[in-house]
């Protein structure tokens, strides 16, 4: 009788402690991203390897998160949202990776203006996401969760608009047709990465809708 009733009523903090293992890492790769980009060349590689680490790092916990998917039938919200949850933030972790060894390349050794403005925001971003998803294990506090998620909103909007405008301004100013090729997907990888965290956001509203 014991062990069916752990099988119906499973210990639901596994799930949060996977999640705040996923966001601790997050956080991290979120500075890590924003020194490599604002310090220049001279680190880039050296911050590679540690980027590298931490995407495996979120990596294993995104797949103990999958088998607690499999092996429990309750969970704490909803299957869908935890697994859009989990892969939306694996996601994030690969394109932040990907974004900087793209860069180190393609020889992107100068990322000028509008990448190191995306780089700031985007540790803010992260830093608030990584809060948001830590709070989600007080259920009676997931209202408060929506300020965040308008905040992140604006973010995203504001770096998406900031990217538009350098992708229109490569043109007159260059005649080099491969640095355009590098800098288009460059500025095309940056805002995957955005749609992904936009993503993100969207579940944790979900969430917030329906559990507070």
């Amino acid at each position: 009788m014991a062990s069916l009733q752990k099988l119906f009523m499973p210990d639901g903090q596994k799930f949060y402690r996977l999640f705040d293992e996923v966001a601790d890492n997050l956080v991290v790769m979120g500075k890590l991203y924003y020194e490599t980009i604002c310090a220049g060349d001279g680190i880039m590689l050296q911050n590679i390897s540690k980027l590298d680490e931490l995407e495996k790092a979120i990596d294993v916990s995104t797949r103990k998160l999958f088998h607690e998917l499999g092996r429990n039938f309750i969970t704490p919200f909803d299957r869908e949202d935890i697994h859009a949850l989990a892969s939306g933030l694996d996601d994030i972790a690969d394109l932040t990776y990907g974004t900087i060894r793209q860069m180190n390349n393609y020889g992107l050794t100068n990322p000028g203006n509008t990448t190191q403005y995306v780089a700031g925001e985007y540790k803010r971003l992260i830093a608030l996401l990584t809060d948001s998803i830590k709070s989600l294990n007080n259920k009676r506090n997931l209202a408060k969760l929506a300020s965040p998620c308008r905040e992140m909103r604006k973010i995203i909007n504001l770096c998406d608009n900031r990217i538009d405008a350098a992708i229109t301004g490569l043109f007159p100013t260059n005649t080099n047709v491969v640095d355009i090729i590098k800098w288009m997907e460059h500025y095309d990888i940056l805002q995957v990465l955005l749609e992904k965290c936009e993503n993100v956001v969207d579940t944790i509203e979900a969430i917030v809708i329906k559990y507070s």
